[in-house]
């Protein structure tokens, strides 16, 4: 199945995300849970090589992946640096486009990757639920890491679909938290995956409304 070989790829990307966050600070996180979508503020983002424009807070900006190691190198560890580059190397690698947003105010991530068209119905859904749980599971047996599903949602409309999980992720050793939000949609004939690292748990649906594509 096409849409399980994808997500296979897509686990790689998932696994040192939570090292992202650095400081903890509110702003668009709260406007995010309590405005409607039209009272959002942001900026749109034309997607290289694509008719996807996202649209993210205005403290995000787009960040070369040399520009995000030096960031990540003021902060953390080599070894965590080191492994958190070598993700992004998978998802720039991987065929389609890639992009990467970061706020250095709240110490969140956005990354974007585009796929050729892979549609998915609501039991791929369910699959790729049960596979981010196994990889989780595998994760925290190895590192200090523990998963906890906060949720995940299926929405299909005649010309959109996506799947959206959220899990919480703690850190044991280094007693921290934070929650790892990732996007698998298809509209227009596109399909992209998005993952929005974060230091608090944020409802990001209504920026995911505003996007064009």
């Amino acid at each position: 199945m096409k849409v399980k070989y994808l997500f296979l790829i897509l686990l790689s990307f998932l696994l040192f995300s939570c090292n992202t966050a650095i400081h903890k600070a509110q702003n668009w996180l709260e406007k995010a849970n309590n405005a409607t979508p039209e009272k959002l503020e942001g900026n749109y983002f034309q997607i290289e090589n694509t008719r996807v424009k996202t649209f993210l807070p205005p403290e995000f900006k787009q960040y070369t992946t040399e520009q995000y190691r030096k960031t990540l190198d003021s902060v953390f560890p080599k070894n965590q640096v080191k492994a958190e580059m070598r993700r992004l190397e998978t998802m720039r690698d991987v065929k389609g486009s890639f992009s990467l947003f970061f706020d250095n105010i709240t110490g969140s991530t956005y990354t974007i990757n585009t796929f050729p068209f892979t549609p998915f119905n609501r039991n791929d859904a369910k699959m790729l639920l049960a596979m981010m749980r196994k990889n989780n599971d595998k994760v925290s047996l190895t590192t200090d890491l523990n998963f906890k599903k906060i949720t995940a949602t299926f929405k299909k409309t005649d010309d959109f679909t996506m799947f959206r999980s959220i899990f919480q992720i703690d850190n044991i050793k280094n007693d921290h938290i934070s929650y790892s939000s990732t996007y698998f949609i298809t509209a227009k004939k596109q399909t992209f995956v998005i993952n929005l690292t974060t230091p608090f748990q944020v409802n990001f649906d209504r920026y995911i409304e505003k996007m064009k594509f």
